[in-house]
């Protein structure tokens, strides 16, 4: 008897071809939903610096205001794979030239920096780097400086105080205007200092006399009471009021969406209080309301940091 033509055997055959072609189908339609839903994966590259320790933990507007608005920055970006990696500061250059995925904040905007990335509205906004001195038994030669009491040039002091050091920070950008003039100082006036200690590192060997000079921003300074005693602060003519800060992203498609993304957060981050209260924190009530008169100034058609809020 010839089983495989009774219909009950054909109509169970069937089933089960059809229950085997269902299994071994599940899983490439399941490999297609998750492609759907499949978030894009941004590598955050987070200076390995003890200022960055604890980085999504800074949700206060009293903490650090960079690390604050970066936090809050990344917190919104949700439609990504944010995946944070610390890092050295010189290898930061790296990974943004050679990843298409690749993000860092609190940067400085340059031509040389533009070439292979991308950069977003402001982030967060600093005084301009200050050159420090610290317990000196003479005062700095007067023709150093101008009428208005600035350092005309960064590098003039050394030619006049040649056997002098300044101390920098290592791989680092201080702006276009100051960058350039540091190329003009010669080598062995310098001394660099890297690793994630860098900016308490530099502070303590000015107090030290490890370095005659520092060149850093006000907000890196910080003197206890009997240090303030002692130290210098100089502006250096010139120089922008102000430092200013963005997020930086590779120059890819990706990138740019990543940057679209992120100028679309920070403006409604511009008009919170929460915004206001970050900068508050380290400036004076006369250098915000200067710093307000600049903005007004430069970037008239938006408002950055709102008082009234």
């Amino acid at each position: 008897m010839n089983l495989f033509f009774q219909p009950s055997i054909i109509a169970t055959f069937i089933s089960i071809t059809v229950f085997i072609g269902a299994f071994f189908s599940a899983p490439a339609q399941s490999d297609h939903i998750n492609d759907q839903v499949h978030k894009e994966k941004i590598i955050w590259l987070v200076e390995d610096k003890l200022e960055n320790r604890d980085l999504l933990a800074k949700t206060s507007a009293e903490t650090s205001t960079a690390s604050y608005i970066e936090n809050l920055i990344i917190q919104q970006l949700s439609q990504y794979n944010v995946k944070i990696e610390r890092v050295t500061a010189s290898r930061m250059n790296r990974v943004l030239k050679t990843n298409d995925n690749a993000c860092v904040a609190n940067r400085a905007s340059t031509p040389k920096r533009r070439e292979h990335s991308l950069f977003s509205d402001p982030q967060s906004f600093y005084l301009t780097h200050k050159l420090y001195r610290f317990n000196q038994t003479s005062a700095l030669p007067q023709q150093l400086f101008n009428a208005e009491g600035e350092i005309k040039d960064l590098a003039s002091v050394f030619t006049l105080l040649p056997e002098k050091t300044l101390g920098l920070a290592q791989d680092v950008s201080f702006g276009i205007f100051l960058d350039q003039q540091i190329q003009k100082i010669k080598p062995e006036n310098i001394y660099y200092r890297g690793g994630n200690k860098r900016v308490v590192a530099l502070s303590s060997m000015l107090y030290k006399s490890r370095v005659d000079f520092v060149l850093a921003l006000p907000v890196d300074i910080t003197p206890n009471e009997d240090q303030k005693q002692l130290i210098e602060q100089y502006t250096i003519a010139g120089a922008p009021p102000y430092l200013i800060a963005h997020f930086n992203c590779s120059k890819s498609p990706l990138g740019r969406r990543v940057i679209t993304d992120i100028n679309k957060i920070l403006a409604k981050v511009y008009q919170t209080k929460d915004y206001y209260q970050a900068h508050k924190k380290w400036f004076s009530d006369k250098q915000l309301a200067d710093l307000q008169v600049f903005l007004a100034e430069n970037f008239s058609e938006k408002r950055y940091i709102n008082s009234t809020q």
